[in-house]
């Protein structure tokens, strides 16, 4: 081993333990990483930049672009309604839930297909009175799935294709990944339906918990007549400086205050409504001129202009990595945390010294505009409320059609690439103002932009130094002993074990070279490695953080680490032993 690839080994080993221990961004640590790989030498700037002028790279940005385009108009919202109208068993929900979802991933991101969704799903389960827990995971499951039909199904894909073009070899058309797509996602929403909607856990809606146990850490007093603290303001009279206790909101004559700034002059008979710790009311009963409100509040509403909301908080958010106190929350959103879920776990105390971090859902008191001021931001990558009734655009539906038709149409017939294809329209849709160029910007997860290019600089470094000859030479030293299938099943494993422990993309750009030189020494087809690392990247199944997508629905579904593992490990062996058996009719 040359002196390169040891440094190149140390430099993946570090990286993988930062991104285990999710101390850094994913995005920051591959970046980080990369730029190890330059100081040292072991890659030029050109080479490490090179995947920043990547096709793949590109044609994910405009497919972000089109799918925002796709939620904008409301389309995806409508349809998944009115399927999900006429179910009434779980199995029948998810077979008519699942079944679309595949179909519209083939040729929508699937990023931003979850993303839309997550609202419209909780809207429903809540008044059908379904757990949201039991469709979020199928639809993050579903949409994986169907990222699997089409080259521009997901990220994945499209990054295995990118390094194939850069060795110059053909690379993949359209629907070469549906041979192994279509039976993968038809295979997934048949275990669900017949056995693994038993597996999907059964926990209440974030909102109707908190609303359920509000009694335990909202707490309201009402302001005596004569009180000492009438005229001063909320700093003076020292409410800011209660242990454990936050003041979230003033109810005056039936207007909310909130938030409630420091210097609000307080006035008799005001409600002041608290939330956190219950220890700390014995501080607060000690201040002179203040009685607990008893007043039975039922519902969701705390008064008629407040109302509660649920957001998650996404990698691209502003929020990420600050301190809740840190971050002026309640000043800039108008806005108090009540209660922050993560990991199955909802906190109520010490909310100020929390940090951030992406998958978070925060329960916010809010005024009942909060969600037309902030949907349109990075900020949050969904808003929900019990009372979300939120009118979906109607404009720009034929147009999008039109598009999604054209590009099925020109990619069977091999018109044009995939780039061209997604170029032109992302083109088509700013120049009808279907989407302003403001609002494609925005639309594009450049976390993922980013990690996708810096990935690719990584896995040319890999190449470069030796170190994907040698594991590719070790795994065929296994070959003698385990055969081609073998050899195939360990590769799949081992792709598959670093998806779920890093993510999809940083895992397809450290594994096609390795399977690439496999198949040069092997003398074997490139493509059958590159189609079983694109899939076996994208089946993340096992835990939340491998695939953005379980990420995303982790905090809205009220999940545990271990539920996608329980859900997933049957999942994920199925889709193994159908993927190598497809591989073996295709190539062996």
């Amino acid at each position: 081993m040359n002196i390169d690839a040891m440094i190149l080994g140390f430099i993946l080993v570090m990286m993988f333990f930062v991104l285990i221990k999710e101390w850094l961004l994913p995005e920051f640590t591959v970046f980080l990483s990369l730029s190890a790989l330059i100081f040292t030498g072991i890659l030029t700037p050109a080479e490490a930049l090179d995947g920043f002028s990547n096709p793949g790279v590109h044609t994910v940005a405009f497919l972000f672009i089109f799918g925002a385009a796709v939620g904008k108009s409301g389309i995806l919202n409508e349809l998944v309604k009115r399927i999900l109208s006429q179910g009434k068993k779980l199995p029948h929900i998810l077979l008519r839930l699942m079944l679309p979802i595949s179909a519209l991933s083939a040729f929508i991101n699937n990023t931003p297909i979850v993303t839309m969704l997550i609202p419209t799903l909780q809207t429903w389960a809540v008044s059908n009175h379904i757990k949201p827990s039991k469709l979020l995971i199928p639809l993050s499951y579903a949409a994986i799935l169907g990222g699997t039909i089409t080259l521009i199904g997901t990220s994945t894909n499209l990054i295995v294709q990118g390094l194939l073009l850069e060795r110059g070899l053909e690379g993949f058309h359209l629907f070469d990944f549906a041979f192994f797509g279509i039976p993968l996602a038809l295979a997934g929403i048949l275990y669900f339906a017949v056995a693994g909607h038993y597996l999907l856990p059964s926990r209440p809606h974030n909102i109707k918990q908190f609303q359920d146990e509000q009694h335990l850490y909202i707490y309201k007093f009402a302001v005596e007549k004569n009180s000492p603290l009438a005229g001063k303001t909320i700093k003076e009279a020292m409410l800011r400086n209660l242990n454990q206790l936050f003041l979230i909101e003033i109810i005056r004559n039936g207007r909310a205050i909130i938030p409630a700034p420091n210097d609000e002059i307080i006035q008799s008979n005001d409600i002041l409504v608290f939330s956190g710790n219950p220890k700390g009311l014995s501080k607060i009963s000690n201040i002179l001129g203040l009685a607990q409100y008893t007043e039975e509040h039922k519902g969701n509403h705390f008064n008629n202009i407040t109302t509660l909301f649920e957001v998650g908080i996404s990698g691209n958010s502003p929020l990420v990595n600050k301190k809740i106190k840190e971050s002026h929350f309640r000043s800039k959103y108008n806005a108090a945390i009540v209660a922050v879920k993560r990991k199955s776990k909802q906190i109520t105390n010490g909310i100020g010294n929390i940090v951030i971090k992406p998958g978070d859902t925060l329960l916010l008191l809010a005024k009942k505009d909060f969600e037309k001021s902030w949907t349109d931001t990075e900020d949050f990558y969904f808003i929900f409320s019990i009372d979300h009734t939120k009118d979906q655009p109607r404009y720009g539906k034929i147009i999008i059609i039109l598009i999604l038709f054209g590009l099925i149409i020109s990619s069977f017939f091999q018109l044009l690439p995939v780039f061209n294809l997604t170029l032109i329209a992302t083109v088509i849709l700013l120049m009808t103002k279907v989407l302003t160029v403001s609002a494609a910007i925005k639309a594009i997860n450049w976390n993922v932009i980013i990690l996708m290019s810096c990935a690719i600089g990584i896995g040319k470094a890999v190449e470069k130094t030796g170190l994907a000859q040698m594991a590719g030479e070790f795994l065929i030293n296994i070959h003698a002993n385990i055969g081609i299938m073998g050899t195939l099943i360990l590769f799949y494993l081992l792709t598959v074990i670093l998806t779920e422990v890093l993510n999809n993309l940083a895992t397809a750009a450290l594994m096609f070279p390795i399977g690439f030189s496999i198949s040069q020494q092997l003398n074997l087809d490139p493509m059958m490695f590159a189609m079983i690392t694109a899939i076996a990247a994208s089946c993340s199944f096992l835990t939340p953080i491998g695939y953005q997508t379980n990420l995303l629905v982790y905090g809205p579904g009220g999940y545990k680490f271990t539920d996608y593992l329980k859900v997933g490990l049957p999942l994920s062996l199925i889709s193994m032993v159908l993927t190598l058996s497809l591989t073996y009719l295709k190539w062996l």
